[in-house]
């Protein structure tokens, strides 16, 4: 009998290859350059690795995604926190375990005639769903140039970050939240950057690992694996640039070098941290905005919406460093 050496070789490499792989739908709401990591650790079979089999399914907008997650048609999801306090408040028990993305990545692009953040009173801004990050960041922003949302400025739900991009080009909106890469392509069909909401100063907490804590009580092994593979897929998008871009150019459908780039720059580079704890400060400030609308946000702490237990099990056992050679 021939026995196959690197057959053998791959699966020591690969243990989770040994056992029954767990299945799991996972659901992401944009096809952003936030979601990287997600689509590397995919992509690079780093969940097969530690034993899971990821469904990876695309639903426009945190807020849909959410109700999914409660009617329990969806286990994980990559959302970010406004979802999941207004989730919570509501009743849910969701929880982010993982959150990469500590600075909000979205743009205003703007009809080239609209010049100033003023001239956007009377104006319609494309968004993709209320209760999601595109909504709660217009809202701060607005706030911080005396414009008061729906009555000063009208958002518009269009569903997800491409059909922004689409209402922009119809003439349906006037300007619209777009982040790396869309927003570049929305550069090139002639609308201008009115504000960059990244290097506004705004802590925010953005798309991260989120179940819900029912879940995790009764998988807490699954859900361990997860992590792993996730962190290992950070680990992978931070020191593989060129297997990155491949993986960006296939979920973003978008070809061209230099918008890849700065999407890789930007999330990977500049964004991202090797350790993806969520940013408390980040989830205080949506909590502030949330709480001056719902009473019931003004009682609650960001360790009401996070637990960090399986990352710090690998980050002090060392797995994190001996990941980057550290």
């Amino acid at each position: 009998m021939k026995i196959n050496i690197s057959a053998i070789l791959f699966l020591v490499a690969w243990p989770g290859l040994l056992v029954a792989q767990t299945k799991l739908k996972v659901a992401y709401p944009t096809t952003i350059g936030a979601m990287s990591v997600l689509w590397v650790t995919k992509e690079a079979r780093l969940f097969e690795k530690n034993g899971l089999d990821v469904e990876l399914i695309y639903i426009a907008g945190s807020s849909t995604i959410a109700q999914a997650m409660l009617a329990k048609e969806i286990p994980i999801s990559e959302i970010a926190i406004p979802a999941v306090i207004q989730a919570d408040l509501g009743g849910a028990d969701m929880v982010m375990l993982a959150g990469p993305n500590h600075k909000p990545g979205q743009k205003i692009m703007a009809k080239p005639e609209i010049k100033t953040v003023e001239a956007l009173k009377g104006k319609r801004v494309g968004i993709s769903r209320f209760g999601t990050s595109d909504d709660f960041l217009l809202r701060y922003a607005l706030t911080q140039w005396n414009l008061r949302a729906d009555r000063d400025v009208a958002m518009i739900q269009l569903g997800g970050a491409p059909e922004i991009l689409a209402g922009l080009s119809s003439g349906t909106v006037d300007a619209g939240l777009l982040s790396s890469p869309l927003h570049l392509r929305a550069a090139k069909l002639g609308f201008s950057l009115l504000a960059d909401l990244s290097n506004s100063g705004i802590d925010y907490q953005g798309a991260g690992v989120v179940t819900t804590r029912s879940f995790m009580r009764e998988n807490p092994d699954t859900i361990r694996r997860y992590v792993r593979a996730y962190v290992e897929g950070l680990q992978r998008l931070k020191t593989d640039k060129t297997f990155s871009l491949k993986v960006l150019a296939k979920y973003t459908r978008i070809k061209e070098p230099e918008t890849l780039e700065e999407t890789y720059q930007h999330y990977a580079i500049r964004v991202m941290p090797k350790i993806p704890y969520p940013t408390t400060k980040g989830i205080q400030t949506v909590l502030d905005e949330i709480g001056s609308r719902n009473p019931k946000a003004k009682s609650l702490t960001p360790a009401n919406f996070i637990d960090v237990t399986y990352l710090k099990e690998l980050e002090q056992s060392g797995f994190i460093k001996n990941l980057y050679g550290e």
